[in-house]
């Protein structure tokens, strides 16, 4: 059968895009992650893994495990000396649209709740000593307990406040090409190894029926795709002529000392059950999946009871913050990653990622916005 894990130990990666408050947009994102190490020379990753001793966090990571957590092996590509590690790359191109409201602002409690707005009631009520500091951080709050400071009175410790800004993202993947091993394997064996498999993208549109009399009013039909990679590898030119050792790396004949490339890689891809898989993809994504949604800065301050597990929350506090101005893209990149527990039992989550990456991300919106910054973390202004 095929890989059986579902759960995900992907190592995240981010990129923020600024954009105003309620800015209709619409563009393609590009984004380009590919193995990277001061742009090496080296043997691309299956190939390693198969020629050294890979470390136990690599080699029980999510992507190389079945579902009972056993490490299946790696196979001997034929591709020692090669430098194929730019092989090892995932190019997505996906149409982004919608934008963000920020105008609605912080919602009241809607169930039971107590309000202190003053040193005097939060000192009666616990949650500040008499000299003046928070008893849960032993912090000074001096100047700061007129802010509306609120508790559910079911004393459950969650936040009294609601928000009514929200994000109206919507994406479509385009394309994503790779040369991700593992999209003709669906058994495994001795020579064809299971953990190769990679992360499909999801994919998903709306339309009416098919059918040769369609009837608008009906409710559309939704389809969804998982996209492994699109695109192909040509091994002939237009005229039907075999492209050679000028093109790509082939079979040598009385070399000694150096590992030839298995056969028929390029032509046939890899096989399985009998049958055989056109694609050429025999290396490694780094890539498990991408997530793009809007978030906004949006920070409340609480301070917990010491004995009866309340916790009052403020969204005005010195501490709190609420922008209605601006709004960060999220370009959320989660990377296959290793397991850091380094055994077969998985751990809950990774450290890094497997490889090191290169993340180019470039986005080209039309629309109301004409201007914005990309940043590795989060903007704060």
């Amino acid at each position: 059968m095929g890989l059986s894990k579902t759960n995900k130990r992907a190592w995240q990666e981010f990129k923020y895009i600024r954009i105003p408050d309620r800015r209709l947009l619409s563009g393609l994102l590009y984004i380009n992650v590919v193995s990277h190490d001061d742009n090496d020379d080296k043997d691309d990753f299956i190939q390693q893994c198969n020629d050294h001793t890979a470390p136990n966090g690599s080699k029980y990571s999510d992507a190389f495990v079945d579902g009972s957590g056993n490490w299946d092996a790696f196979k001997d590509r034929g591709r020692t000396n090669m430098k194929h590690s730019f092989a090892d790359y995932d190019c997505f191109v996906f149409h982004v649209a919608g934008g963000m409201s920020l105008s609605g602002g912080i919602m009241p409690p809607t169930a039971a709740n107590t309000v202190y707005n003053s040193e005097a009631a939060l000192v009666s009520a616990g949650y500040v000593d008499v000299s003046g500091a928070w008893v849960d951080d032993h912090s000074d709050g001096t100047g700061n307990y007129a802010k509306n400071w609120t508790k559910l009175d079911s004393n459950s410790g969650a936040n009294p406040f609601g928000d009514a800004c929200s994000h109206f993202i919507k994406y479509h993947l385009i394309s994503r090409i790779n040369n991700a091993s593992g999209h003709g394997l669906n058994a495994v064996s001795g020579s064809n190894p299971l953990f190769f498999k990679s992360r499909p993208m999801h994919r998903q549109t709306y339309h009416t029926s098919t059918a040769a009399v369609v009837n608008l009013a009906d409710p559309a039909v939704v389809s969804n795709e998982y996209v492994l990679s699109h695109g192909i590898y040509d091994d002939k030119d237009t005229q039907g002529t075999a492209l050679t050792t000028e093109h790509f790396a082939t079979q040598g004949a009385g070399a000694t000392g150096f590992q030839r490339i298995e056969s028929s890689i390029r032509t046939s891809g890899e096989t399985a059950g009998g049958g055989s898989n056109d694609d050429g993809n025999t290396y490694y994504s780094p890539v498990d999946t991408i997530k793009i949604y809007g978030k906004h800065r949006l920070i409340f301050e609480s301070h917990d009871h010491p004995s009866d597990g309340s916790t009052v929350w403020s969204h005005s506090s010195l501490n709190a913050a609420h922008v209605q101005t601006w709004w960060d893209l999220v370009i959320d990149i989660g990377l296959r990653g290793n397991n850091p527990d380094a055994t077969s039992a998985q751990s809950a989550v990774s450290d890094k990622a497997v490889v090191r990456p290169q993340i180019n991300v470039s986005f080209q919106p039309f629309g109301e916005t004409a201007d914005f910054s990309i940043s590795d973390s989060a903007h704060t202004s």
